[in-house]
């Protein structure tokens, strides 16, 4: 296979991305230019990793099992590519391919694991294959393999034979521009002629569209729930969306893009020339969008289905930043650490190491983007809620900007990138677009949030809170010398996000005319104490308290007390008061939380 009429591996050599380019998409930007850029690069990346791919199976005894040797799909794949080039590209830059190829090779060096034989993951290359023919008209015969009686053909759709065993093998033809699996059977494949509604036939489940208009240009987006590699770890079953569940997708992101165009026409030019599949998501409680996106599958994300048409497209543009980005990752090494998860990125729960902070803040850049621009658009009764958003991820991709300033795991080419991104900062300066009370909400969450962060993942140095106890126990003053605290994950620790709720609902305009929005019993159910602190009530510290009397290691209870206290030097070192009532506790010294944390106040170890 051959690109621009050199090898794969000399062609990939060959890219250099234009300084306008690089400069563009450091801001956060990034045309259809430079989107349509990365997509010749990832297309040379794609042929080096199936060139891999082939040498790899052919390298390693019995690799394909029962199907075809590889030698036969290189040839199909050659004549494909050499005599329908772009519908041989279109194939092989869809986004499921890309996960398809990782997820092999992981398998075939051991890094990672598949629920079947291996000739199952690797045999989809027939499949592939066959769609490459179909669409270059090249006649071909092959066999794929069967997954609980399911192929899929990547791009196209699925097909089901019953009474087949998990494991198994099928028969594929290709000839007069139609695709037939099982032909001497029961004879599945696309419909015919094309144009049968969504793609389905008795025996065939067809991809189908998300559709919008952006600028007067037709955006067609696969909504996938059929394909096995559109999740980024193991293969999934076919999962398919019910007709009102379709529905539902489709409204919300024809609306989603609406909005995008008419608040950002850039980006969402940019989102139309580089988004080519969504994978839907399950299992999401109504309060949360959970998104995904891989460096193996620019173009394509996951998310479950966001509530509003807002709430969408502020998905998209997180998504396509983290997509720009991994296409960028592969051209450039912006960062190079060693993966430890130590630092703080306000969006997370947990700690992230340097690429994942630096794959999140740009994330962010592009979100605060999006609210900045979506203020001047945003209905009245749903500005109280969009000025709190561009308030509260200003802060929080400022907060993660000044962190990777002090890094210095970044390369020269990182810190060219960060100072692109460092620079679009004025422009979302005070200008008085955001209100004060707003404005003062906004702080309060980023402030609990790192907060609560720190008591689940700091540990203050064990010799030093020992000191700590036996002052507080002899009555003394809080004066030892505190170390540093250290970052030691507490993955399983549990997060309620109980108060951000409140603060939402609180802003929330019930009479904004969308019938998607979220109701109170959406959300986390909040403790007494959480809503008394949402509401400034003076005895918040005091219903804290007596849910610590409960749980003592309740890091919500502790994350709201030192809220609730006010006291600055808490807010510093949040992780202290914890860690030495736990001391007292195991000293059996009896002690009540807030005069712990007020007593840690008052000394200068916070």
């Amino acid at each position: 296979m051959q690109a621009d009429g050199g090898s794969a591996s000399a062609h990939a050599d060959h890219h250099v991305i234009p300084s306008a380019y690089f400069d563009d998409l450091a801001a956060g930007r990034g045309g259809p230019e430079a989107v349509r850029f990365l997509w010749t690069t990832e297309y040379s990346r794609r042929l080096l990793l199936l060139r891999a791919l082939l040498d790899t199976i052919a390298a390693t005894s019995g690799a394909l099992g029962p199907l075809p040797p590889v030698d036969t799909a290189w040839d199909t794949l050659t004549a494909a590519q050499q005599r329908a080039p772009e519908d041989f590209g279109k194939l092989l830059l869809h986004p499921q391919i890309g996960i398809w190829l990782g997820h092999s090779l992981r398998r075939l060096r051991h890094r990672a694991w598949g629920d079947g034989p291996l000739w199952t993951d690797l045999g989809h290359l027939h499949a592939v294959c066959a769609v490459a023919a179909l669409r270059a008209g090249l006649p071909l015969r092959t066999t794929v393999p069967l997954r609980d009686g399911t192929a899929m053909f990547p791009g196209l759709g699925l097909a089901r034979l019953p009474d087949r065993p998990r494991w198994g093998t099928a028969e594929v033809v290709v000839e007069a521009g139609r695709l037939q699996v099982d032909p001497y059977g029961i004879g599945v494949g696309p419909p015919e002629p094309p144009g049968t509604p969504d793609g389905d036939a008795p025996g065939w489940q067809g991809l189908r569209a998300l559709r919008a208009d952006v600028a007067g240009r037709a955006v067609s987006v696969w909504l996938d729930d059929i394909d096995p590699y559109r999740d980024l770890s193991e293969p999934l079953p076919p999962q398919r969306l019910g007709k009102d569940e379709l529905a539902r997708w489709r409204e919300r992101f024809g609306r989603a893009l609406d909005l995008l165009a008419g608040s950002d026409p850039g980006t969402a030019a940019a989102m139309a020339e580089g988004l080519r599949t969504i994978a839907e998501v399950r299992g999401a409680p109504a309060w949360m969008i959970l998104s995904a996106s891989s460096g193996d599958a620019f173009g394509g994300l996951l998310t479950s289905l966001p509530p509003d048409p807002v709430s969408f497209a502020v998905t998209l543009v997180h998504e396509f930043q983290h997509t720009k980005l991994g296409a960028l990752l592969h051209l450039l090494t912006l960062e190079r650490d060693g993966g430890t998860e130590r630092h703080y990125a306000p969006w997370r729960n947990d700690p992230r190491p340097l690429s994942g902070l630096l794959q999140g803040a740009y994330a962010f850049l592009g979100i605060t983007d999006f609210w900045s621009r979506y203020l001047d658009h945003a209905p009245p009764a749903g500005r109280p809620l969009a000025e709190f958003e561009f308030a509260l991820r200003r802060r929080q991709t400022q907060e993660a900007i000044h962190a990777l300033r002090a890094d210095p795991g970044l390369t020269a080419h990182g810190r060219r990138f960060l100072r692109g991104m460092a620079a679009r900062l004025p422009a979302w300066g005070s200008d008085g677009r955001v209100r004060p009370d707003t404005a003062a909400l906004a702080e309060f969450v980023a402030t609990d949030h790192r907060t609560g962060w720190r008591v689940r993942h700091l540990a203050p140095a064990p010799d030093d809170v020992r000191a700590l106890a036996r002052a507080f126990a002899a009555g003394a003053a809080a004066d030892a010398r505190v170390a540093p605290s250290t970052v030691v994950p507490d993955l399983a620790a549990p997060w309620s996000h109980a108060r951000f709720g409140l603060v939402r609902q609180r802003l929330a305009a019930p009479d904004a005319g969308d019938r998607h929005a979220l109701s109170a019993g959406d959300w986390p159910v909040p403790s007494a104490a959480d809503r008394a602190l949402v509401a400034g009530a003076p005895d918040a510290a005091d219903a804290y308290a007596r849910l610590l009397a409960g749980d003592p290691e309740d890091a919500d209870a502790w994350t709201g007390l030192v809220l609730a206290l006010a006291a600055r030097p808490l807010l510093h070192r949040p992780e202290l008061p914890r860690a030495v009532h736990r001391e007292l506790r195991m000293t059996g010294t009896a002690a009540d939380p807030r005069d712990v944390a007020l007593w840690l106040a008052a000394g200068p170890a916070a």
